[in-house]
């Protein structure tokens, strides 16, 4: 028999159950810990990802909206025509399937002939032999019937020179010499009145620069017009001081206005930034230059107007009263169709918009050509200013911002959209300053803007006497002449103010 103690199975079994148990239980606590850095790194994960979603959620709007800008034109943003690029496709109407030009059935327009009292030269045409057989005509042949052939042509124009001597006379009392003055409205430069105007009409109203002024004008009127660039530039100066007597009086009278349309543009002077703003009436056209773009600029355009503003929807323009305010519809459209043509969540406001705006120029179409009066204008256009109200109403909220802008903006200043239809004399759109100032925006592309500010002057001074008489309707050349002569002379100025 041995004498090994016997092995209790019970406790042996509880001893490897005990182990196998802090085995499991360490296992666990490794796999809790394991799973606690899983859910740590999870979390961060989610963490991160939501930080890339909305990092992406922005560049898209970026991308959107930078695409918005580089798609930009005359059409879809407050750009001047003049911007567009070359090569970019033009938006045009819906093809007719008609060939260009005058259609079948179209009466053509031809010039009519000048009257006799008009005809300077008369030349007699007479036939020398027969068309047919040859034979030799003479005067008994003509049967009276005759036909008229005009034409219209410019004779040499030569400069000339006038020479004034002034003669020195001595007095045979007091033994003084004196030398007598130059006539009455001669100019003490080198150039006289007609010349001056000429060469500032080409400069400040054909806007060709100066050095190419220099050329065209001996090439016009022969080798006795040949000036140099200094003169050509002393020349408007002098025609700038000229025009201040009219430019100031139509400055005065546009305060008086009934309805002005205003609008701006960049302009540079000496190389830096300025603002040539632009206040006109459909007979007056008032331009100043200034070196900002704010209210007091605005004010010092329009110092004491108290009629109807028509504008774009600028914030400086808020200094005026708004219940004495056309915001333009024109310009609206075109800020709809860029938030149409950007995409995202503005495109639905840019959609719907549109057709608003469609829908109110047709109904002033039908008031301006006399197919409803003004109080059926008003009654039609009421539900569409309702659903615009609506419509804006659903966006205020828009995350695109310039939808929520736009949405903004008309909620609080909605109700200058509406003063055409209640007030006679004003139009929906400020077309009228926006096509003025586009002889500015050449006059700059061609100049690059002015180098002083007496070059300022000038182009201010020039843009408002010829936008004016040209909507008048009178001579430009005239008006120069007879501006330089009153200031030389000292005699009252001619006015821009319409008769």
């Amino acid at each position: 028999m041995s004498d090994a103690p016997a092995t209790n199975p019970h406790a042996e079994c509880e001893s490897r159950f005990a182990a196998i148990e802090a085995r499991f239980v360490k296992r666990i606590e490794d796999l809790e810990r394991r799973l606690r850095h899983v859910e740590a790194a999870r979390f961060k994960l989610v963490r991160r990802n939501r930080r890339l979603v909305q990092h992406v959620v922005i560049l898209k709007e970026k991308v959107r909206e930078l695409t918005a800008r580089l798609n930009a034109d005359s059409t879809n943003s407050s750009k001047p025509p003049s911007s567009d690029k070359p090569w970019r496709e033009r938006r045009s109407q819906k093809p007719t399937g008609r060939s260009p030009g005058g259609q079948p059935g179209h009466k053509g327009k031809t010039r009519e002939p000048f009257p006799p009292e008009k005809v300077d030269h008369r030349f007699s045409v007479v036939p020398k032999s027969c068309g047919n057989c040859g034979r030799r005509l003479v005067e008994k042949d003509t049967t009276g019937e005759s036909r008229r052939h005009q034409i219209v042509e410019i004779p040499p124009v030569v400069a000339e020179v006038r020479e004034y001597v002034l003669h020195e006379a001595r007095c045979s009392g007091c033994g003084h010499a004196t030398t007598p003055a130059l006539p009455e409205g001669v100019p003490t430069g080198c150039v006289g009145v007609r010349f001056q105007a000429i060469t500032t009409l080409l400069t400040g109203r054909c806007r060709i620069t100066r050095r190419e002024a220099r050329e065209v004008m001996p090439a016009l009127f022969g080798e006795k017009a040949a000036i140099s660039l200094g003169t050509v530039a002393a020349l408007e100066r002098r025609t700038s001081k000229a025009l201040r007597p009219a430019y100031d009086e139509a400055l005065d009278a546009i305060q008086n206005a009934d309805v002005v349309n205003c609008d701006e543009t960049s302009w540079r002077q000496s190389n830096a930034l300025a603002w040539l703003w632009a206040a006109v009436t459909p007979l007056l056209k008032v331009f100043r230059i200034d070196k900002r773009r704010n209210r007091e600029a605005f004010r010092r355009l329009l110092f004491a107007f108290d009629g109807i503003l028509g504008s774009d929807r600028f914030s400086v323009y808020r200094a005026h009263d708004l219940r004495k305010r056309q915001l333009c519809w024109a310009h609206l459209l075109r800020n709809l169709l860029g938030l149409e043509e950007a995409g995202g969540k503005g495109r639905s406001l840019g959609r719907a918009g549109q057709k608003i705006v469609k829908a109110v120029f047709e109904e002033w179409y039908r008031f301006r050509q006399g197919e409803v009066t003004r109080g059926v204008l008003r009654r039609r256009l009421a539900p569409l200013r309702l659903k615009l109200k609506r419509l804006l109403a659903r966006h205020i909220n828009n995350p695109v911002p310039a939808a929520r802008k736009i949405a903004k903006d008309l909620r609080e200043y909605g109700a200058a959209l509406w003063t055409f239809a209640r007030v006679e004399g004003v139009e929906p759109t400020n077309n009228a300053a926006e096509r003025s100032v586009r002889k500015a925006v050449l006059w700059r592309k061609t100049s690059f803007g002015s180098a002083s500010r007496w070059g300022s002057r000038f182009a201010e001074r020039m843009l408002t006497v010829c936008e004016s008489l040209r909507a008048q309707g009178r001579s430009i050349l005239d008006f120069l002449v007879a501006a330089i002569n009153a200031k030389l002379i000292k005699t009252p100025h001619p006015s821009l103010l319409p008769g």
